[in-house]
């Protein structure tokens, strides 16, 4: 435990006198003091340098409360001196709780306490059977009993006792008080109602039970006001619910309405769509049927002015050409040249690669329609023989060899039929368009005439006739 050896107060001929109350000559030994605590003499120190203080004198170990008794002794005496008390403020207050767990309050204001009371009389550390307190005082022929707290407090068993005794005491709280405090500060200290409490007073417990029927009452009128501001609540919310239900009926009605509106929209719009595409379709038929009955006028238009007797002739001229055509090849020898340009720059390379070095005599066989080209015949089936069946893939996988691939080959190398076979084509065409002359011998006759794959076919047919040996 820490020593404070800094006593503000001494004690001499039983009471307290503060360091600064003595003269310069009482400084020292002189002062004839006693610790207020432990009675050992005291030293005044009254220099120059420190705060003046009292402290044990030299050989005297410091005791441990000194001051804080000095300070409890000279409240006590200060007190008794001046015949004047603190009072408290004196309020009963009794509390309990509403419906909602908050509580309630009854106050009833019984003294309004003031710093300085006077008294009549003041007695000090006088007896009371088991209760000895610090000082008793008289008011107005009441007795109060005054405790002042430095370091102990009263405790819940003497506070019991008090209670029991219906005696009324209050408690001075000096505990957190400077331990060096002068006479004016401490009465600064004392005589401050914010440091007293009321510790007991039968005053208290009349009031509280005065106050208890007020307190029902008041938590009768808060939970009352509590029920009536929910029932307003729970009237306000039903209202609301109403309201809302209302407007929302009133909100699907418009819904309903306009969903209504939009329904028959949609539909006179899918009526007027579909009147639309009926409109137009029929239209677009009306379009066709005169668009096909105009085509059928110029068709019958175009029918009457046919030269059906020219055709017939232009009919006989061509199969006539046709004769010739085939009567001329057939005497035509193999030609030295070849008579179209691609011809010339890859049957001698084809020949080359090949290592052919004498021609088949199959290609030099007259066939079926080998005039049909216009040109030698044994130049086109040379050239179909070499680029679409004498190849190396072709040996190699021995395939079928397709008429439409050498038909395509020899359009490439620019080989076409006579032009006698396409005035026949054109011929037959138009005579097929308009319906005329289907029984007539000059058109049947026409009909009969070749066609390349004709020709092409009995080319491959040949080839493949001829043996080894023979070719």
């Amino acid at each position: 435990m820490a020593y404070d050896a800094k006593i503000p107060y001494g004690l001499r001929d039983d009471r307290l006198i503060h360091v600064s109350q003595l003269s310069r000559g009482e400084r020292g030994n002189r002062c004839a003091c006693v610790c207020p605590e432990c009675k050992s003499p005291l030293t005044a120190r009254m220099g120059e340098v420190n705060r003046h203080h009292f402290a044990h004198a030299g050989g005297n170990r410091p005791c441990a409360k000194g001051a804080e008794t000095g300070i409890h002794l000279a409240a006590k005496q200060m007190i008794a001196d001046n015949l004047a008390i603190p009072v408290p403020l004196l309020q009963a207050t009794v509390e309990g709780k509403n419906s909602q767990g908050y509580a309630v309050r009854e106050s009833m204001l019984i003294f309004r306490g003031r710093d300085r009371q006077p008294v009549d009389k003041a007695q000090v550390e006088h007896h009371m059977g088991n209760i000895r307190p610090d000082l008793i005082v008289t008011l107005a022929g009441v007795e109060i009993l005054i405790e002042v707290a430095v370091t102990h407090y009263i405790d819940a068993e003497k506070q019991q006792r008090l209670e029991a005794r219906g005696l009324r005491c209050i408690e001075i709280d000096l505990g957190d008080i400077p331990r060096t405090v002068t006479p004016a500060e401490l009465a600064s200290y004392v005589y401050d109602q914010a440091r007293a409490y009321w510790i007991v007073n039968p005053k208290l417990a009349a009031a509280e039970d005065a106050l208890r029927p007020k307190l029902l009452q008041a938590i009768e009128r808060e939970n009352a006001r509590i029920e009536k501001a929910r029932q307003e609540r729970a009237d306000e919310d039903r209202r609301q619910r109403e309201h809302y239900e209302r407007m929302e009926a009133h909100y699907l009605a418009m819904e309903s309405v306009a969903a209504e509106k939009r329904r028959k929209e949609e539909e006179e719009k899918r009526q007027r769509l579909q009147r639309e595409r009926q409109q137009a379709a029929e239209d677009e038929r009306r379009r066709e049927a005169a668009e096909k009955q105009r085509q059928q006028q110029a068709w019958e238009h175009e029918r009457q002015l046919l030269d059906l007797n020219g055709m017939r002739r232009q009919a006989q001229g061509i199969i006539e050409a046709c004769q010739r055509l085939e009567t001329h090849w057939q005497q035509a020898p193999m030609p030295s040249q070849y008579t179209l340009p691609m011809a010339k720059r890859h049957v001698p390379r084809a020949l080359s690669r090949m290592e052919i070095t004498e021609i088949p005599r199959a290609l030099a066989t007259s066939i079926p329609y080998d005039w049909l080209y216009g040109v030698p015949p044994q130049e086109w089936k040379l050239v179909a023989f070499l680029e679409e069946v004498y190849t190396h893939g072709r040996l190699r996988q021995e395939e079928w060899i397709p008429i439409l691939g050498i038909e395509r080959c020899l359009s490439d190398f620019g080989y076409r039929p006579v032009r006698p076979l396409h005035l026949a084509t054109e011929l037959q065409n138009t005579a097929q368009h308009y319906r005329v002359l289907g029984d007539d011998s000059s058109m049947l006759a026409l009909a009969q005439l070749p066609k390349p794959r004709d020709a092409i076919a009995e080319f491959l047919g040949e080839l493949a006739s001829c043996s080894g040996s023979q070719c």
